[in-house]
């Protein structure tokens, strides 16, 4: 048994999450998935999947499930396939950047491919763009500190256009 449940009693960044229960073990991770169809993609172009995510504390342990694009033609092609271990039962950050091959164009459907485990666990703020991330700290580099700096908001800024 498996679902994907909206859930308000959690959430990263938000009022609600979704949440993945599963009470039997699937034979195969491609049995059970969590997926969105039709999104398009270029060649040769980089691009990032990044979400948020935790597992139950009542379970305490760590679960595995695939990151998983491919194409949508009638000989499905794999574009990028990662294990990622979820071992957070606090929020956590997943950044997964991936390079399209060159012989791959069109529509694809990324997937979260959770059929192994029984491990429940929440999953928000799942992003797809094309790029690298750009607003992570990278190693070495020092944050900025906004103390003596001029405070704009987000709304101002916009404005300014």
């Amino acid at each position: 048994m498996y679902r994907l449940i909206t859930d308000d009693s959690t959430a990263h960044n938000s009022n609600k999450s979704a949440k993945i229960t599963q009470t039997v073990i699937s034979a195969n991770a491609s049995n059970v998935k969590a997926y969105y169809n039709n999104v398009p993609i270029e060649k040769d172009t980089i691009y990032t999947l990044a979400f948020w995510a935790k597992v139950d504390v009542l379970e305490g342990k760590q679960r595995e499930l695939d990151l998983y694009v491919q194409t949508l033609d009638d000989t499905p092609k794999v574009v990028f396939l990662r294990t990622i271990t979820l071992d957070s039962v606090d929020w956590k950050e997943y950044v997964n950047v991936f390079t399209v091959p060159k012989d791959i164009e069109g529509n694809v459907m990324i997937s979260l491919l959770v059929g192994l485990s029984n491990v429940d666990f929440w999953i928000d703020d799942f992003r797809f763009f094309e790029s690298e991330p750009t607003d992570e700290i990278k190693a070495g580099e020092t944050p900025v500190n906004p103390t003596n700096k001029i405070p704009v908001s987000w709304g101002q800024i916009k404005s300014l256009r």
